[in-house]
């Protein structure tokens, strides 16, 4: 499995750029750049392939030069080709959201969409549950003004109180108190 960044626009959706090697930009430089709109790097390579065709002899060994010379670039263009498409992205608005593992960028992409729908899910059960905590023991709901409320008169049981004495100075709750501390 390989893995894959996911980078999403706002106009233009979500797209999976795999880390590391490519064998499309292997075998196909050029074309590939031009494919993925690399218009700097499909350029560069067209002008190394005039530039060696008019300086390199064509000679056995000339032959044996330009080979190994474009044996790098294209070793280059493989290992740092996906990389500089996402930088490429990003500097066209794309940002990174995730990386996931996956067999093809089809796959990643449904991987993080699925975990996107899996994380909607936990932030509405998180909400719930948020919900559930503003509900009083006897199951009604908690109204917090009467909270406000309880807190001016003194009657709160003192958790959040700087003072730890269970009512503000001088209130109606400020004697002793008894109950029991849960935390």
């Amino acid at each position: 499995m390989a893995s894959f960044r996911i980078l999403t626009h706002p106009q233009h959706g979500t797209r999976a750029v795999k880390i590391g090697w490519s064998w499309p930009a292997f075998f196909f430089g050029m074309f590939w750049a031009l494919y993925k709109r690399m218009w700097l790097l499909a350029g560069s390579l067209f002008g190394f392939i005039v530039l060696s065709s008019v300086f390199i002899p064509a000679t056995m060994e000339g032959q044996l030069i330009s080979n190994i010379l474009f044996l790098g670039l294209n070793l280059t263009i493989s290992l740092k080709g996906n990389q500089w498409y996402a930088s490429l992205l990003e500097t066209q608005g794309y940002q990174e959201q995730a990386q996931v593992s996956a067999r093809n960028p089809d796959d990643a992409l449904a991987v993080h969409a699925n975990s996107q729908k899996g994380s909607a899910a936990d932030i509405r059960d998180h909400e719930q549950g948020a919900h559930s905590q503003d509900q009083d023991p006897v199951g009604g709901q908690r109204d917090g003004r009467e909270t406000e409320r309880e807190r001016k008169d003194g009657r709160h049981d003192g958790d959040d109180d700087e003072n730890g004495d269970g009512g503000g100075a001088g209130g109606k709750g400020s004697g002793s108190t008894s109950g029991t501390f849960i935390g």
